[in-house]
């Protein structure tokens, strides 16, 4: 559709650069023992003031064409960058991913000229990794090894990025070229699962050769939680996807985690018949005394370093919530219950089958006779 509605031009290249039309947007990543945000990775995006927000795919390839990736990729380091100093007054070190192409791959000056752009912003090269494309690699891995190498000598981690079908010879996938892999597409993971018992498949063997030699092992495009519980159980590390977090601008990750997301399935509902109440049932007057002699807390916060908590799993089979450290649970009013429901937005942990809400009841008042009625009382 907008291949026939619209011609772009180096001309809208370069003001897209000079003018701030390309914006970041930014996916955390989390490990999956654990739940903690292990950085992000940042999209380019592209507001062209006459055509609007175009889809990555298709102006992605326009720079290949035009020769101007290498260009395109400077720009997202350095914007990259910057966002990264802004998270650090905050307190927050995310190492940031960034995407590279064919082009970048091909061109010896980049290393150094990213380098650069990281010192200047006070940053270290380690806090970056840069995603080599599969296939790009296999067609050219020799040539593409000494770029790697090359940023590797100056503190880059590099990850191989992928689905796992194109043939990468083993030599090459050692902690000598990259730090990690990345497996992506959610179809392509849940079909991993489905075949786990068959065999490994080449996503099986990917990842398990990763974990051989040390490398983590990343799941992309992580879309539900069927996928998120399986992950693990395939071998991977880590992973991202929109059932974790969509990409968002930087600023509207400041002090996001996976934890404090997963916050929002405690929220106060009304208690179904079978919520299982954390206190033998008293009766009204006795609730009211209760109450009278202590004030509950607008927000609960249990700290899994001092308490050894689980919560049901599937099967019944407790799992432990030391991801959750610490979890915060915000209940209504008087007594707590804990209850079983879907949760609205549909994130859980790994494993987690039904989730644990906690609010606090309040105890029904006895109906007034009719005489009591009559007088107003």
């Amino acid at each position: 559709m907008y291949s026939s509605s619209f011609r772009l031009t180096n001309r809208d290249i370069d003001l897209a650069l000079e003018a701030g039309h390309l914006f970041l947007v930014f996916q955390p990543k989390i490990e999956l023992a654990t739940g903690r945000t292990l950085g992000a990775e940042a999209y380019v995006r592209w507001n062209h003031p006459d055509y609007g927000l175009m889809p990555p795919g298709l102006f992605l390839s326009f720079f290949e064409r035009r020769g101007r990736s290498v260009d395109l990729t400077r720009s997202v380091v350095a914007t990259a960058a910057d966002a990264m100093v802004q998270w650090r007054l905050q307190r927050q070190h995310w190492p940031v991913s960034i995407n590279l192409s064919g082009s970048d791959l091909g061109d010896a000056t980049l290393p150094g000229t990213l380098a650069a752009l990281v010192g200047e912003r006070g940053l270290d090269t380690s806090d970056f990794t840069l995603e080599v494309p599969e296939g790009v690699f296999a067609r050219n891995a020799d040539d593409s090894a000494r770029i790697i190498c090359e940023f590797r000598r100056l503190g880059f981690r590099t990850a191989l990025d992928g689905g796992g079908a194109v043939v990468v010879p083993a030599e090459y996938v050692t902690p000598d070229y990259f730090s990690e892999v990345k497996i992506s597409g959610a179809a392509i993971i849940r079909f991993a699962h489905r075949l786990r018992h068959a065999g490994l498949g080449f996503i099986g063997r990917r990842v398990s050769l990763a974990a051989s030699l040390g490398l983590d092992a990343t799941a992309v495009g992580v879309e539900d939680e069927t996928t998120l519980s399986a992950l693990a159980s395939l071998g991977f590390t880590a992973a991202q996807g929109a059932h974790i977090c969509r990409p968002r601008e930087a600023k509207e990750l400041i002090g996001w985690s996976f934890a404090q997301d997963m916050r929002s399935d405690f929220l106060a509902v009304d208690a179904p018949d079978d919520a299982l109440l954390l206190e033998e049932p008293m009766e009204d007057d006795d609730q009211e005394e209760a109450l009278d002699r202590c004030h509950l807390p607008n927000e609960i916060t249990l700290s899994y370093e001092d308490h050894d908590l689980a919560i049901p799993g599937i099967d019944d089979v407790p799992v432990c919530t030391g991801a959750l450290d610490p979890a915060c649970f915000f209940p209504g009013r008087n007594l707590i219950a804990l209850m079983r429901r879907p949760p609205r937005h549909g994130r859980r942990l790994p494993g987690i089958d039904r989730p644990i809400r906690m609010r606090i009841r309040r105890p029904k008042q006895k109906p007034k006779g009719f005489l009591a009625r009559a007088l107003g009382l």
